[in-house]
C-alpha cells in the first residue's frame, strides 16, 4: 500500500493559496466599503510633507469625519478584492485555460479601476469627502496606468503568439 491508495479527494488548486487570497479579498473588501485612505507612497507634490506624515494625516481625517466616509480609494481596494476573489475561483478550477483565467481575473478589476475613478472625476465628485483634494489627478493617473498596462499586455501576447507561430513554421520546414 502507498499513500496514493488513501488519497481519494481530487486535487484542485492550492488550499493555502485559496485561504490566503480569500482573507486578502475580505480585507480589501472591508477597506473598500469603509473608504479607508490609500497609503501615500511618495510626496512629489512639493508640499514639503513626507509620505508617512501625509498618510497619517489622511487617516486622522478619516477618523475625525462624522458620517459616511466615501473615498475614491474604494475603487482600488474593490479591484484588489475582486482580483483576489477571482484568483480563488481560478485556483479552484485549474483546468481553465490561461485566457479564460485572465479574463475572469483582469476584466472585472480593470473595469473597477478605470470606470470608477473616471466616472467619479467626470461627475466632479472629490476624491474623498473627509479629506482635501480632487479626483482629477488620481483618476487620470489610474486610468492611464491601467490603459497602458492593458496595451502592453496585448502587445506582449501578440509577440508571444508571433514567436510561437515562427517557431512552429521553422519546425515544419525541417
Amino acid at each position: 500500500m502507498s499513500i496514493s491508495d488513501f488519497d481519494v479527494e481530487p486535487r484542485s488548486g492550492s488550499r493555502f493559496g485559496v485561504v490566503l487570497l480569500s482573507i486578502a479579498s475580505a480585507i480589501a473588501g472591508v477597506l473598500a466599503i469603509i473608504g479607508w485612505p490609500l497609503p501615500v507612497i511618495s510626496s512629489t507634490h512639493g508640499r514639503g510633507r513626507h509620505a508617512w506624515a501625509r498618510t497619517s494625516h489622511e487617516v486622522q481625517d478619516w477618523f475625525t469625519h462624522d458620517g459616511w466616509r466615501m473615498s475614491g480609494a474604494s475603487w482600488i481596494y474593490g479591484a484588489l478584492a475582486v482580483v483576489a476573489a477571482a484568483a480563488v475561483v481560478v485556483l479552484l478550477h485549474p483546468s481553465w485555460s490561461g485566457r479564460r483565467a485572465l479574463l475572469i481575473v483582469v476584466v472585472p478589476a480593470g473595469a473597477l479601476l478605470v470606470v470608477g475613478p473616471a466616472l467619479q472625476w467626470a461627475l466632479g465628485v472629490p476624491w474623498s469627502n473627509y479629506g482635501s483634494g480632487s479626483a482629477s489627478s488620481t483618476a487620470i493617473g489610474i486610468v492611464a496606468t491601467v490603459t497602458c498596462a492593458a496595451v502592453l499586455m496585448v502587445f506582449r501576447r501578440a509577440a508571444r503568439r508571433r514567436a510561437r507561430r515562427d517557431t512552429d513554421q521553422e519546425t515544419l520546414a525541417h
